[in-house]
């Protein structure tokens, strides 16, 4: 028993000297000030004690306990009632000194307004301020139990002071406050210090000075937590969301697989889950035949549905709300699909996916200089956007200028998406005149995918052979295309491949049966109606006439609308 061991058995017992002193000195500085310290609003039916880390209703009714960082950004935005603050801000209070993702702060919020009750659209307690950050505007009653009399209101006793105009919450104390304070510190730290020197004196002779090797685990240790804040399910994001873009099979199929990945990591990724969404959706629409389309379709409703149950302020949630509008299943309802869109960039104006995809809505109702503006927008934004490279030679097509369609189509790898790509390369090489070089590309891609999902190609080769004057062959070939393509969510660009098709055979009464397929199903583009030479043969017909004249108001409509 050495000299240390004596000194804490005669003067404290069991208790080691200095950490006694410490907990009793803690224990008479909190006790002295706890009445001092309290820290206690209501609103609405809530009470929000920050000292006893409590948050509750009055009438015992609960939506669940708010997890720490949930209740941390909540008394932040309490005591700065009525104020807007940012996102930075809140990010840099509740987790200080880490990068973080703000999908955190996103479900913080998200906790916060499910734990109040407050249901998507509506703004009760917490105001989402666009591009911004949050207001809390809610009235805020602060609970001061000190100074004055107390009066019982809900179960609860205190003195009540209203908050108005919308001020932050008073931070300040009484003058007793502040002088019980010094006193408790001046206390306090003089009389650790002495316990701290005497013990510390008989501590070096017994404790070793920590080695290299511990301090080198400390320092690993925190370089660790700071690593593990990226998680696993962030990176299967990132790389789904990467992919999905591409709309091909292969890499469509692959981002199914990690975002699905990802949201069995974290259910609550609100970000994660509109990308799948998008993958769901893009494989119904492309490339799944009836059995597996109604399944993926609801797969993308669900999808989606999460995402913006979990972040109702989510763009990319709006953005994959738009997707899944725009599709055949859904009827094409093109200004619910644009509307859905401009939310999006209203929230997240950066979006060069975003101003990608809305240009594709207006390009297909004939909108062609508005497409063109929101893809100018998505290649400013990111010029390594493949796809929307590849819609500027689409809409040169729906202008009539095919030998700049031909020039943009060379500079877009086929692998991005070949039946995309060389869908529309032939369509162009067809205008201008170059058959042969068409019916290549056509009778490769079939030679390769042989299922031709949508019936595009077949629908080309159709109108090839009928080019070529072979009539049988050629309804033959239209006949197998509606067969293979009906149902698929691109069937309007197969429909209107037939209707070129028809009018190459001099058959104007088909053609415009499927030009109004076409518009029906997606395509209403009156603009390239007017000036593509493949309609030539029946442009005079009454039955075609009529068919424009019955167009052109909707397509004035749509101008109106934008």
């Amino acid at each position: 028993m050495n000299l240390r061991d004596v000194i804490g058995m005669g003067i404290f017992g069991s208790f080691r000297s200095y950490e006694f002193i410490i907990l009793f000195l803690f224990r008479l500085f909190y006790t002295t000030m706890l009445s001092e310290m309290k820290e206690i609003y209501e609103f609405g039916p809530y009470r929000l004690d920050v000292g006893q880390h409590r948050f509750e209703r009055s009438d015992g009714i609960t939506n669940g306990a708010l997890p720490e960082k949930a209740f941390q950004t909540l008394v932040f935005l309490v005591r700065n009632q009525g104020q807007l603050v940012t996102k930075n801000e809140l990010l840099d209070a509740i987790w200080p000194d880490t990068a973080v993702e703000e999908n955190n702060l996103n479900k913080s919020i998200h906790a916060i307004r499910h734990a109040l009750g407050q249901k998507t659209g509506k703004q009760k307690y917490i105001e989402t301020v666009l591009k911004h950050g949050y207001r809390f505007i809610a009235d805020v009653r602060r609970v001061d139990s000190v100074d004055g009399p107390t009066t019982a209101e809900n179960g609860y006793v205190a003195k009540k002071a209203r908050l108005s105009d919308h001020k932050p919450l008073p931070q300040s104390k009484s003058k007793r406050f502040y002088v019980k304070t010094a006193v408790a510190v001046v206390v306090f730290g003089a009389l650790a210090s002495g316990a701290w020197f005497i013990t510390d004196r008989l501590r070096a002779t017994e404790t070793p000075m920590p080695s290299a090797s511990l301090n080198s685990e400390a320092s690993s240790s925190r370089n660790a937590a700071t690593e593990s804040i990226r998680s696993p399910a962030y990176d299967l994001y990132v790389r789904g969301k990467v992919k999905v873009a591409s709309e091909n099979r292969e890499d469509t199929e692959a981002a199914i697989k990690v975002l699905e990945e990802a949201v069995a990591i974290d259910p609550n990724f609100a970000e994660a889950y509109a990308q799948l969404a998008r993958g769901y959706n893009t494989m119904a629409f492309k490339y799944s035949s009836d059995s597996d389309r109604k399944r993926l379709h609801e797969n993308a409703d669900v999808a989606i549905e999460k995402s913006l149950a979990l972040n109702p302020d989510l763009a990319e949630g709006h953005f994959a709300r738009g997707l899944i509008l725009w599709t055949n299943t859904k009827g094409f309802p093109h200004e619910q699909a644009i509307q859905s869109y401009k939310r999006s960039l209203a929230i997240d104006p950066n979006s060069d996916e975003t101003h990608h995809q809305l240009s594709m809505v207006y390009a297909h109702i004939g909108l062609v200089n508005e497409a063109q503006q929101s893809l100018k927008k998505a290649l400013e934004i990111n010029p390594n956007n493949t796809m929307a490279r590849y819609r500027i030679g689409v809409y040169k097509t729906w202008q009539g200028k095919f030998d700049e369609a031909v020039s943009v189509f060379k500079t877009i790898p086929r692998e991005v998406s070949p039946m995309l790509v060389d869908r529309s390369m032939a369509e162009a090489l067809v205008q201008t005149g170059r058959l042969s070089q068409a019916e290549t590309l056509v009778d490769d891609y079939l030679t390769r995918y042989p299922q031709d999902e949508g019936g595009s190609f077949t629908s080309l080769k159709a109108l090839l052979l009928a080019k070529a004057g072979k009539q049988q062959e050629a309804e033959d070939a239209i006949n197998r295309a509606i067969q293979i393509g009906s149902g698929f969510g691109h069937f309007h660009h197969t429909a209107y491949n037939v209707a070129s098709a028809y009018a190459a055979l001099n058959k104007p009464d088909e053609t415009v049966k499927w030009l109004e397929n076409a518009s029906e199903r997606g395509f209403p583009n009156y603009p390239y109606f007017e000036v593509d030479p493949n309609l030539n043969n029946v442009r005079r017909h009454r039955r075609f006439v009529e068919f424009m004249t019955k167009l052109k108001p909707e397509w004035e409509r749509f101008k109106a609308l934008v």
